[in-house]
């Protein structure tokens, strides 16, 4: 459900769902947050995220119940993106280029370090803030050799993708 706006200025989109839905066994929420130069680019990029969100969690969730079939989330991706609630707004400070903070609050994938980003505007440095979390919370992962590494990464990758935050304070 896409709550409407006439924003002409830089924007950020949030958008969440909570299920389980027929075909779709994914419990509990999925967040995804994205912003861009417009409202309609903020819109595409949150759709993106919101499906890089959705294929993360179901490979978490696979991780966390192998037994789970792949025919229990065959219309997660449609069913999410069909009924998420979606709200853009305007930011404008999301134009201007700015020095940023990328912040994970996950204690079993990311031990609290900050992340910076510099020079981008704020819509771009969202972004490329989120992917630097998201490959340095990976590379730690890998580093730390876990007995099962690939259901770990699966979790934190879900993590990351949905609850990264990059900060520009004006």
């Amino acid at each position: 459900m896409l709550v409407p706006l006439a924003a002409a200025g830089p924007s950020r989109c949030v958008a969440t769902w909570t299920g389980p839905v027929p075909g779709c066994a994914i419990r509990g929420e999925v967040v995804a947050t994205a912003a861009g130069m417009s409202e309609k680019g903020a819109e595409r990029a949150l759709r993106r995220q919101l499906d890089i969100v959705v294929e993360r969690t179901v490979a978490a969730t696979r991780a966390r119940v192998p037994t789970m079939e792949p025919a229990q989330f065959v219309t997660c991706a449609e069913a999410i993106q069909a009924a998420a609630f979606v709200n853009c707004f305007e930011d404008a400070a999301l134009a201007v280029p700015a020095f940023c903070f990328v912040s994970l609050d996950d204690p079993t994938c990311w031990p609290g370090d900050v992340l910076e980003v510099d020079g981008l505007p704020g819509w771009r440095a969202s972004e490329v803030g989120r992917d630097k979390m998201c490959a340095a919370v990976d590379a730690r992962l890998v580093a730390q050799d876990y007995t099962d590494l690939a259901g770990r990464r699966a979790i934190c990758a879900a993590s990351c993708a949905s609850k990264a935050v990059v900060s520009c304070p004006q």
